[in-house]
């Protein structure tokens, strides 16, 4: 995978695997994690589905990998984010209560 794929990847469904990496190494070698709340927890869940993708938008635009145009691309990317989000939430709902 080249860095530009990678970056495409980080834009659309892969903020879902990276999440998950990023969410299983901080629950499993960050004693503090599992001390936060519930509602801490999807906070730092909420802002890592909106920030990576984000972040593979911009960085693929300043490296010239992909047109420059803020709105289309940052929207399509916080969509990506949200959707992750979403999914992650709906599939543990029974857990949170």
């Amino acid at each position: 995978m080249t860095l530009q794929e990678f970056l495409l990847f980080m834009q659309g469904s892969g903020v879902n695997v990276i999440v998950g990496a990023l969410w299983s190494f901080a629950v499993e070698f960050w004693p503090q994690f599992e001390g936060f709340s519930k509602k801490v927890k999807r906070i730092i869940f909420l802002s890592a589905c909106m920030v990576i993708p984000v972040v593979g938008a911009v960085l693929g635009m300043a490296m010239g990998y992909q047109p420059v145009n803020l709105e289309i691309t940052i929207w399509y990317a916080l969509v990506a984010g949200w959707v992750a989000f979403s999914a992650g939430q709906i599939a543990h709902m029974r857990k949170l209560k």
